[in-house]
């Protein structure tokens, strides 16, 4: 069989989608927002690639275009993030995928615009010979708790299905304010909304905001899930609000589920230390998740290691709402 390797094209996108839920089976409305320009105001045509039989779309890769944000000087990198990387059954074994993934690194290499490229994957090995490498992520937290109160006001918790367009730039305000040394850049607020919003809307979660000075906020997804009910995501401006912010997380945990004692945070936090949050919560077990990859494209191997080092520690993270 005679293969063709090229972009898809903008009347080709709907073949793409299709592999993709065949491939995926995720919830409706799902792989849409890729070339939604709304969604993804920055998606370029040719950033998703094909390979193509007898005319027929059976494998394609996805480049999605985010930007990384160094707290420290300011700078964005732009991240090709591979996404979508899906074969039909029939076609598989025969190395298309493979060659969609060197057509992509060519791409970035070649465009003079990317920096860098991350994926997450639960197969490394079909990657690493490409030149990505794992990065160990410390993810989840886990805390025992130590102190619970029965005081807490649960009506401060809201569904994040009543998340007004306002509300949504508040939080994008919240979370580009004092960021973690490096982090995804979610604006402008209609990303926010489609990426993050329809994450946790999909998982159910609630959120609770600090009104005063000290603005942050949390998220619990799975909330009515003892089994999956997770700290998923928090944004705070210092270390007072942050404690505010994990013990309400905390205590409407155990509220909802007695019997939980101890509490799964997506990652460290930003203004403690490990040690310090043992002392101020209970004792902290770090699980690792490897399924995060990261390669370079032309970033200095200064500036590469700088911000493998600070996913490593933990002082950067990929959250939830952040999955491309």
């Amino acid at each position: 069989m005679s293969v063709i390797y090229r972009p898809v094209e903008k009347h080709e996108q709907q073949q793409a989608i299709d592999l993709w839920y065949i491939v995926f089976k995720p919830p409706p409305g799902y792989f849409e927002r890729y070339f939604n320009k709304e969604a993804s105001p920055r998606y370029q045509e040719g950033d998703t690639l094909g390979a193509w039989i007898n005319e027929k779309l059976v494998s394609a890769v996805h480049i999605r275009r985010l930007n990384i944000r160094s707290r420290d000087d300011n700078i964005e990198y732009l991240c090709g993030a591979i996404s979508n990387v899906a074969t039909f059954e029939e076609h598989r074994k025969h190395g298309y995928s493979r060659n969609l993934l060197q057509m992509a690194i060519t791409k970035m290499e070649q465009s003079n615009e990317f920096d860098i490229s991350t994926l997450s994957t639960g197969v490394p090995t079909h990657y690493s010979a490409l030149g990505w490498e794992s990065i160990s992520l410390p993810s989840p937290i886990s805390i025992h708790w130590n102190h619970f109160s029965s005081s807490c006001d649960s009506n401060q918790w809201n569904s994040v299905n009543n998340i007004s367009s306002s509300n949504y730039q508040l939080l994008l305000d919240i979370h580009s304010n004092k960021p973690r040394t490096y982090q995804y850049n979610r604006s402008p607020v209609n990303v926010f909304q489609y990426w993050t919003g329809w994450t946790w809307k999909r998982d159910n979660a609630i959120i609770y905001s600090l009104q005063d000075a000290q603005q942050g906020y949390v998220v619990i997804t799975h909330p009515d899930n003892v089994d999956n009910i997770y700290v998923s995501e928090w944004r705070a401006l210092n270390v007072d609000a942050e404690r505010k912010l994990l013990k309400a997380a905390a205590n409407e945990i155990h509220r909802r589920h007695s019997q939980i004692k101890i509490i799964r945070f997506h990652t460290a936090p930003q203004y403690m230390s490990l040690e310090e949050l043992e002392q101020w919560a209970g004792a902290v077990t770090v699980s690792k998740n490897d399924r995060t990859m990261i390669r370079n494209i032309r970033l200095s191997h200064e500036t590469l290691e700088k911000i493998k080092a600070a996913y490593l520690s933990g002082h950067a993270t990929f959250w939830q709402g952040d999955y491309f």
